[in-house]
């Protein structure tokens, strides 16, 4: 008589072992997205290796502008602050005017550039300029001011402050109009520094809705 084939005994996962999960096809989704995520990969990799040369010189002429908006708004005891802090990029001789910039800061590193308000009653008033890039991958800078159109409660969040912005400048990065920039710069500062001489913000924010586009509008946290 022939043999019998032995049975197969099923194994039994000790108690508290996890069942295998199955697996799973690569459908077009999989594949798809590896192909993505791998251009991705492949894209920021590239960007590591790219000259930003032209970014710490447009930087350095940034920190310097605002560096002298904040000296001259300092005069008349309007306090600013500067971000980064002066303390990283500028060596002092005699502060705040007797300065140089430290040779060992990165300046290409730079992405954000802001000058914030600290007086009382300015809460919420900065002059920001970033980089960022659009869909297509292309560099640029954008300069925007920013400022609180007042504070309201809410009930799971509590109270939040109602932000606006105007978008004073977009160009590309590697071509930045500097003389526009400045034209932009020198009719907001005068704006601003002239509200607070007159002690009424209400007369910046009129001139800088009138004159710029409209940015975007969020809340955040008030800090009450």
């Amino acid at each position: 008589m022939p043999r019998r084939a032995p049975r197969k005994v099923a194994e039994v996962p000790e108690p508290g072992t996890p069942s295998p999960e199955p697996e799973l096809s690569e459908d077009d989704f999989v594949s798809s997205l590896r192909s993505e995520l791998t251009k991705r990969q492949q894209a920021a990799t590239s960007r590591t290796g790219e000259d930003l040369s032209h970014r710490g010189e447009l930087n350095r002429r940034l920190l310097q502008d605002l560096w002298e908006v904040h000296n001259q708004f300092e005069e008349v005891s309007v306090h600013l602050t500067l971000d980064p802090s002066q303390t990283l990029f500028a060596t002092f001789a005699e502060y705040p005017t007797k300065w140089t910039f430290r040779e060992n800061f990165d300046f290409s590193s730079v992405k954000t550039i802001e000058l914030a308000d600290r007086a009382s009653g300015w809460g919420g008033f900065t002059l920001r300029f970033w980089y960022y890039r659009t869909a297509e991958g292309s560099g640029r800078l954008r300069g925007i001011f920013e400022w609180c159109d007042g504070e309201s409660y809410h009930r799971y969040s509590g109270w939040m402050r109602m932000m606006s912005q105007a978008i004073l400048y977009d160009g590309a990065e590697d071509s930045v109009n500097v003389r526009e920039l400045h034209r932009v710069l020198r009719d907001v500062v005068v704006q601003w520094y002239a509200a607070h001489l007159e002690k009424n913000p209400a007369t910046f924010i009129a001139h800088l809705k009138e004159k710029y586009p409209k940015g975007a509008s969020y809340a955040k946290e008030s800090y009450r």
